[in-house]
């Protein structure tokens, strides 16, 4: 009978054990985690930090200049407020060509077969510079579905979406032609320089969505007609080169730094995991870090 005994409380002492081993584990993982999630969250508030500078800089830059004295009069456009007085307000479509585009039948082979015209939607306007296109239509495409030659050097817009996606812009940089969920704006002015209209239409992301996102059929869509009536604050062309130049070296700089933070986020999120899978196999000891 006693050596019965012995052997059902061997195990006993087996299995305190092992739940020592498994509580010191996790109170190691749980101290230790924690820290590299609170790490993680305050690099996401300094991008999110980063982001709202960014936003500040590009809108100050496009409706009040780079000059801080300068004289100031009210432009009559809400969402533009006061503005430079040497500056004049315009509205897009006196200034550029706007149109959208479509997209062929899938149906129809002679529409996309061995096709060589770049035909974009809207998955590529947060490339920001469009150089290259994942489809092609042919040349019976461009002939039958009305769709536009949109040269390099206009501006694509989102015209639908839920999400994030209507609205954003990027700048063509290679002849393509477009999906019905995009807008082109190609400027029909030397007047008007294309890199301040990409800033200018950065800061008005947030009224533009606002602004399409009524009832009815134009529920999440901005249009043409819309996009030609939108005012815009417009400086010589000297100044929106000057403003523009400024920008591109600014936003790269914060971007730069953005990208940076990203990446020591992912490492940490990688180490998080490395460290629970050595901890979890016993690769690593943990009964020395734990706190007596």
């Amino acid at each position: 009978m006693a050596a019965r005994a012995c052997r059902r409380r061997a195990p006993s002492k087996w299995k305190r054990a092992n739940r020592r081993e498994q509580r010191a584990i996790a109170d190691f993982l749980d101290r230790e985690t924690a820290k590299i999630d609170a790490l993680v969250e305050k690099k996401k508030r300094l991008i999110e930090l980063l982001q709202e500078k960014r936003t500040a800089l590009i809108t100050r830059a496009v409706t009040r200049g780079l000059d801080p004295n300068v004289p100031m009069k009210d432009s009559g456009v809400e969402w533009l407020g006061e503005i430079p007085a040497h500056w004049e307000v315009k509205k897009l479509g006196y200034l550029t060509n706007i149109g959208n585009g479509s997209t062929p039948n899938r149906n129809r082979p002679r529409y996309w077969l061995d096709g060589s015209h770049p035909w974009l939607t809207s998955t590529k306007i947060n490339e920001g510079i469009i150089a290259t296109a994942d489809q092609f239509v042919t040349d019976v495409a461009l002939r039958e579905c009305h769709l536009p030659r949109v040269p390099a050097g206009s501006i694509l817009i989102a015209i639908t979406g839920e999400v994030q996606t209507r609205g954003r812009v990027a700048l063509l940089s290679t002849d393509s032609t477009i999906s019905q969920h995009l807008a082109y704006i190609t400027p029909d002015c030397p007047k008007v320089n294309t890199g301040f209209l990409v800033r200018l239409f950065e800061a008005s992301y947030e009224w533009l969505r606002d602004e399409s996102s009524g009832s009815g059929s134009t529920r999440a869509a901005l249009t043409c007609e819309f996009l030609g009536s939108v005012r815009l604050a417009l400086p010589t062309e000297a100044e929106q080169l000057t403003i523009a130049e400024f920008l591109d070296r600014e936003v790269a700089s914060i971007d730069a730094l953005v990208a940076k933070i990203r990446q020591a986020i992912d490492h940490l999120k990688e180490f998080r995991t490395a460290l629970i899978s050595a901890a979890v196999t016993g690769k690593i000891d943990v009964r020395e870090t734990t706190p007596r």
